[in-house]
């Protein structure tokens, strides 16, 4: 009886290192005012082997509108790709930027992953699976930024032309700016 409560105990526990991670949005490193449903806006995701999947879902956001959302890496060095995308912000040698944001200065490196397109309530959504990635500890902040162009994409429209700056962060989580999520991948 013993050996088959440790297996059951063994077994969930394997299970919950893949299981799905759900964390809510703050407002952005840049822009404190955007609309969004904070109770039920959320990012969501897992590890599976080398494979990471990312789901952002913005609920009563500004309708109509793109927001490009990305992955924040905290880091000094970093490597050109993560998975299959390019990393952006890197100097020579592959060091990380520093920047300051809500009186915070870190370094980080960033990948953009996808666009969410929101309805005419303000709703929308997008997933992503990137892999393979390198196995290692990396720490994050996910960020759903204002408008998409930003990272040097072919085709984006780099600014907004209502005022903003499409690089500008609408939401992050968790926030505020340095604040990590540590994901691991095996």
């Amino acid at each position: 009886m013993k050996k088959i409560f440790l297996i059951v105990a063994a077994l969930l526990s394997v299970g919950s290192a893949f299981a799905a991670t759900t964390q809510k949005w703050t407002a952005g490193w840049d822009n404190f005012n955007e609309p969004l449903n904070y109770k039920k806006s959320k990012v969501t995701w897992s590890v599976a082997s080398t494979k990471l999947t990312v789901t952002y879902t913005l609920v009563g956001a500004t309708p109509r509108k793109l927001y490009q959302v990305d992955m924040a890496f905290f880091c000094t060095t970093f490597a050109s790709t993560f998975g299959q995308f390019p990393v952006g912000g890197l100097g020579t040698g592959n060091t990380c930027q520093s920047l300051t944001r809500q009186g915070v200065t870190a370094s980080n490196a960033y990948v953009e992953l996808c666009v969410v397109a929101t309805d005419l309530n303000g709703n929308g959504s997008c997933k992503v699976v990137v892999g393979t990635i390198a196995a290692g500890t990396y720490n994050v902040e996910f960020r759903a930024l204002d408008g998409a162009g930003a990272g040097g994409l072919s085709g984006g429209a780099g600014n907004d032309g209502f005022g903003g700056d499409d690089d500008n962060a609408d939401f992050q989580s968790p926030g505020p700016f340095g604040t990590t999520t540590t994901i691991t991948i095996p």
